[in-house]
């Protein structure tokens, strides 16, 4: 049997969490979907695609819209503190001055 891969996985594993928290651990969809992330299945993941879809269009939206915003949330904390602080190098308070280049490189100015 073939395999989800890894993103539709992680992806997978963000919607069990809120289809879980949406309908509780006892529904049908909440356990379905948790097969499908858990064992990563194609077999399961049409299962539990079959068993979200019975749901009324208005909690498919709900639970999707939740499953965007904790995605989101999750991005967002995963790209907090990656920024590089040039500071703990050594000179790195020095200040940089780019030499403006010579005259024959520059454009000639539109008429």
């Amino acid at each position: 049997m073939t395999e989800i891969d890894a993103r539709d996985r992680q992806a997978l594993g963000l919607l069990s969490e809120t289809v879980t928290a949406e309908l509780g651990p006892a529904s049908v969809v909440a356990r379905e979907v948790n097969r499908a992330y858990r064992s990563g299945r194609q077999a399961d993941l049409r299962t539990a695609s079959a068993a979200f879809d019975a749901l009324p269009g208005w909690q498919r939206s709900r639970i999707g819209g939740d499953a965007a915003r904790r995605a989101k949330r999750l991005k967002s904390r995963l790209l907090q503190g990656t920024a590089r602080d040039w500071r703990d190098l050594p000179g790195g308070e020095e200040r940089i001055t780019i030499p403006s280049p010579p005259r024959f490189l520059r454009p000639k100015p539109q008429r």
